[in-house]
Parts: C-alpha cells; structure tokens; sequence
C-alpha cells in the first residue's frame, strides 16, 4: 500500500472487520494519489474469502480469480476516456441484481465518477437508493463537486490527501533518483504519483524553464516573443501559469496590488477560452495576458 493511503486503509479494514462497511462510498482527491490502488486493496478485502479481516488472503480461490482478472461478481467500469454513459450504468444495475456466483460479496467499481452523464448518474442514484444485499460499490473522482448533491448524499465519503510532506518526498526519492524541486509538490497539490510521472517524462525541466523564463520576463531580462514561443510548447501551460502568478509572482514583489487581481480574472478567463475555444490564436491569446502581467508591475 501507497504509504500516504495506509491509515485510509487500516480505518477501512476496520470497518470491514466489524462489518460497518458502507454500501457505497466515494473516494476523492487530486490526481496522482492513488485513489485507484486503495479501491483494488478493497475490493480485494471485501471478495477475500478467508477469515482474515485485515488483508486479502491472496490464496482462497476468490483472490485468485480477482488476480487472474476473471472473478464473476467484480465489475468494474472500462471506459477510460470521455464520459460515462447510461449504458455501463445500467449493467452496473443488472451485474447487482445478480446472485453472488462465488457466494460473497459483489463489488463494482466506478473510476473517476465526475465523468457520467447526467443520465448515467440518474440511473447509477436508483441504485443507491435501494443498495443491494452484499453489494459494494466503490467510486473514485478527483472533482466531487461535479457529481450530483443527491449521489453524494448517499454515499460515504473519504476525502484522501497526503498528509505529511515529507511521506511523499521520502516516496519519491526511493521511486526516482532525479533532484524532487521545491515547486514540484505544491504545483501538483501534493500528488505523489503525478509528481512521478513528471521525473519520468521530462516535465520538470520543461516547467523549470518556462517558470524561470517567466520570472525573467517579469524583470525585463526576456522578450515578450520569446517567452510566448517557450510557454507555448507545454500541455501543462495552465497549470504552470497559475502556480506562477498566485505562488511566484506574490514574493517577487514589485507589482500594484490593485491590478493584481484584474490579473487573476483575467487568467481565470484565458484558462476558459483554452478549454471552449476550438479554434483560439493560443500565442495571440497568451501574448494578450502576458502584456496585462507586464502592465502591474511598478
């Protein structure tokens, strides 16, 4: 078990063991944390069939069907990508009403909740409004206030975060023997995995240099062009760009305050016409931004 989830799982398992588990529950928090290896952990608790209450036994022919993949009353939703439809909902629905073929639990598993329809979450609400006898189910979202008040009424919720730094940055270094920056955490909310993800695929020299151009920028060191073709070239720009003026900007100083915020709001503006514009000028529209951060500063 991911060292930050231990805790999260020991309540869990506890909870198993004096058969309090929930019958539905949501597991949230930013991407990266691993939200997913604590469902398996519990699915495989809760289809375990030895008397062992803490962990799965990894013996008992449940656990071994769960690990060969082929196990009859675990379900889990496969699409990985866009939205959740009404259909998979409703198999969730059938696969419940099913009887137990190995006689335990049934557990299904709906990742990443936030990306149903509103279909599908009306479909997957009947559900929890009548839980079936020994089912189970376990939802992950990195975005909970996406989902429906009502869904998340009628589910037990357990909101996951790392809560010592230092876990997450002893994890690292055991995962990578790459230099962990100081933003690097904080910039990813503190999400172990995505900050591996970032050591692995290069990011963090890509982010280190768009922030440190930014930074030079600011101080009249780089030209606006040049600084518009660098930022440009990264997927994460809005990410980058947002740690950079509420985080970064903040303790250079140097800059009038009250147009500060007229920044921010028009950041948070670029940021939605990156996602709904289709056909934006992205160097125009970042070139119109980067003015405007030039123009607080004193």
């Amino acid at each position: 078990m991911l060292p930050w989830l231990e805790s999260s799982y020991q309540q869990l398992a506890a909870l198993h063991q004096q058969q309090h588990f929930p019958h539905a529950i949501l597991l949230s928090g930013c991407r990266g944390l691993g939200k997913q290896t604590l469902v398996k952990a519990m699915a495989g608790l809760l289809l375990c069939q030895s008397e062992s209450q803490r962990k799965p036994c990894g013996q008992c022919k449940a656990c071994q069907l769960r690990q060969a993949g082929h196990h009859p009353d675990y379900w889990q939703e496969t699409e990985t990508e866009g939205r959740i439809g009404v259909d998979s909902i409703r198999q969730l629905s059938r696969f419940f009403h099913e009887h137990a073929q190995q006689g335990g639990a049934r557990v299904a598993v709906v990742p990443q909740a936030e990306r149903m329809t509103e279909a599908a979450a009306n479909a997957l609400l009947k559900t929890l409004e009548e839980p079936p006898k020994g089912g189970y189910l376990l939802l992950t979202s990195d975005q909970p206030a996406l989902l429906l008040p009502t869904i998340l009424s009628r589910c037990q919720q357990w909101p996951l975060a790392v809560q010592h730094v230092t876990q997450a940055q002893h994890w690292l270094q055991q995962q990578s023997d790459q230099t962990l920056p100081d933003f690097l955490l904080p910039l990813i909310s503190t999400a172990p995995l995505e900050a591996l993800h970032w050591l692995q695929q290069g990011l963090v020299e890509q982010a280190s240099e768009i922030l440190l151009q930014l930074e030079y920028y600011v101080h009249d060191k780089a030209s606006l062009q040049q600084t518009v073709q660098l930022a440009t070239k990264s997927q994460q720009l809005p990410l980058l760009l947002s740690w950079f003026l509420r985080e970064r900007l903040p303790s250079l100083g140097g800059y009038q305050p009250q147009r500060y915020w007229q920044l921010l709001q028009s950041f948070q503006h670029w940021c939605r016409d990156e996602k709904l514009l289709l056909g934006q000028n992205k160097q125009l529209a970042l070139t119109a931004l980067l003015i405007e951060l030039k123009r607080i500063m004193v």
